[in-house]
């Protein structure tokens, strides 16, 4: 049974640490699209195209994220709606960390970009959907 979380790094209200995880999301979905354009334009199309998509997905659950904390009227039926959008982000993430894997560019810093940026991703997703419970509840 997962235990609901009262507060975001046990310090910060959940509310506030949305606010933060949107801008984040935004953030690191620019980030992304300009890692790529700069460091790895010499990735096959179909990497970059993935990274695109998995970036822009990011960046739109972001943006539903931070609707859905300013306007608590929509947190209801929004809300599921932006986890659903941040895990399948972190399906396509993982798709495509398993097609860099299998091209022969992968290195070590690639690997432990990877790995934190799932486990960031996973606990953001925990951390809002004891949001979410949070919010049904009151």
């Amino acid at each position: 049974m997962i235990a609901y979380m009262k507060k975001f790094l046990f310090c910060i209200p959940l509310r506030v640490g949305n606010i933060f995880i949107g801008y984040f999301c935004i953030v690191h979905g620019f980030g992304n699209v300009w890692i790529v354009i700069l460091k790895f334009s010499n990735l096959c199309k179909r990497l970059i195209w993935v990274w695109f998509l998995q970036s822009q997905i990011n960046i739109i659950a972001g943006i539903v994220l931070l609707a859905v904390t300013f306007n608590p009227h929509l947190l209801n039926y929004m809300l599921p709606i932006q986890i659903v959008v941040k895990l399948s982000s972190l399906i396509i993430e993982l798709v495509f960390y398993l097609l860099l894997t299998s091209s022969d560019l992968s290195n070590n810093i690639m690997f432990a970009y990877s790995l934190g940026s799932i486990i960031i991703n996973l606990y953001f997703v925990i951390v809002i959907f004891s949001f979410y419970h949070e919010t049904i509840r009151a």
